[in-house]
């Protein structure tokens, strides 16, 4: 457990460690640099940073060799603001303490960076072939949405766990977290400059809310009508209609526009390849793989080793015996609604960061796709939620990567019935009638 907080607190500080620097202003500075020397010139990194004077600014310090020598340069790039079309527009350069004059500035803005906007490739770490390198490339864009699926389909075990039903609003609560995350971080925007403490703070924004959301719809829909009805189909249309309503609403609230993060963590880092293809990475598709696996582990070890895990596990065995032992059950129950909303609030908030944005018709194949992998490991079991959410992302990684990406989700479906047919119990037997062990 302890092993697992760790982690978990090591993700959220990859969003507070060294700057938050928009990738786009990072490329035009660069570029800058690049049309201020002659071209036989080799310019070599050594740090860029934002200036605490400015938020809209950067600093760029470089080292130059040539035919003349070896020379140390600093340049500082001033945009027209930090968020927003203004990130584009660069506004002033000072090179070496001197400004750029207005015309200067003007040819190079207009006939440089405007035919300069890809970013130079970069010498690869390690050398592999391009086969090897095309697959290093797939399993790397797979782990974000491994973690994803994981995330969403251990909330449906913690609620089937305990209830036997199934909470079909998760996917929408997942876009509920990203929303929130966005919408905070535009608050801090707004509020002044955009720092790793607004990025940690929208972070964890988007997960409270999506775990009070969460905890909401338990309280006000799912319990009452647990406690009325016997059957589980109640629950399913309820918790559907909640999923339309949410959807519907985040729909009609938005402004006409998708709403991106700004381009944080952006720049690609290349892993290994050769002149055929290159596998990249960028430190953003990193911060979202270490926020859902350190999300995945936490959960892990709450579920093993603290009493809220020993209180899930014995009321999901038996509730009247866990009752009668002394489980404090609404406490358990609340719980247990606003930690998976938790889970769901990360995937979303980590689909944000990886990808930039987070539309309202996502939440409806995120729902599917968890629920499968729920299913496919054994509904009711965590453990079992995360083998099947290994198993769908990969059979979703390699048949994109070598056949038709058209019949993907006709093979994911069919494994579904496959794993029904043979195995109804999912791959742990989490569904047989035996008690549900962790």
């Amino acid at each position: 457990m302890r092993l697992s907080l760790m982690m978990f607190g090591l993700a959220l500080l990859l969003a507070g460690c060294g700057s938050v620097i928009d990738a786009d202003q990072a490329r035009l500075c660069r570029a800058a640099a690049v049309a201020l020397h002659d071209d036989d010139t080799e310019i070599t990194e050594t740090q860029l940073a934002p200036l605490r004077s400015d938020p809209a600014a950067l600093r760029y310090s470089y080292r130059t060799r040539s035919a003349l020598g070896s020379a140390p340069h600093e340049l500082l790039c001033h945009f027209a603001a930090q968020t927003g079309a203004g990130r584009f527009d660069l506004v002033a350069l000072v090179a070496d303490g001197r400004p750029l004059g207005e015309v200067k500035l003007y040819i190079l803005k207009r006939w440089w960076l405007e035919d300069n906007r890809s970013e130079v490739g970069g010498r690869p770490l390690l050398r592999v072939g391009p086969q090897g390198a095309y697959w290093l490339q797939q399993a790397l864009g797979g782990i974000v949405m491994m973690g994803v699926y994981g995330l969403i389909a251990s909330g449906f075990a913690l609620v089937h766990g305990l209830f036997g039903r199934i909470n079909l609003a998760f996917g929408e609560i997942a876009v509920a977290g990203g929303v929130y995350m966005l919408v905070a971080f535009s608050l801090a925007g707004a509020l002044g400059r955009i720092d790793p403490a607004g990025l940690t703070a929208a972070l964890l924004a988007g997960v409270a809310g999506a775990a009070l959301l969460s905890w909401v719809i338990g309280r006000i829909v799912i319990v009452p009508i647990i406690a009325r009805a016997r059957s589980p189909q109640p629950v399913l249309i309820a918790t559907l209609a909640v999923a339309i309503v949410l959807t519907e609403l985040f729909r009609l609230t938005s402004t006409g526009r998708e709403n991106w993060l700004p381009a944080l963590f952006n720049r690609p880092i290349y892993l290994a390849g050769e002149a055929g293809f290159i596998a990249t990475v960028t430190p953003a598709q990193l911060l979202a793989a270490g926020l859902t696996l350190s999300g995945i582990s936490l959960l892990l070890g709450l579920i093993r080793f603290t009493g809220y895990g020993r209180a899930w596990r014995a009321h999901a065995d038996d509730p009247l015996m866990a009752a009668m032992v002394g489980v404090h059950v609404p406490r358990l129950v609340a719980a247990t609604f606003a930690l998976a909303g938790g889970c769901a609030g990360l995937a979303g908030v980590a689909m944000v960061v990886a990808y930039g944005t987070i539309t309202p018709g996502d939440g409806l194949s995120m729902t599917l796709k968890a629920l499968i992998s729920a299913i496919i490991g054994g509904i009711g079991s965590v453990p079992g939620a995360l083998l099947g959410a290994v198993l769908v992302a990969g059979v979703e990684i390699v048949w994109s990567s070598a056949f038709d990406i058209a019949y993907r989700d006709v093979v994911i479906y069919s494994l579904l019935v496959a794993v029904l047919i043979l195995r109804p119990g999912g791959l742990l037997q989490r569904a047989a009638p035996s008690p549900r062990e962790f």
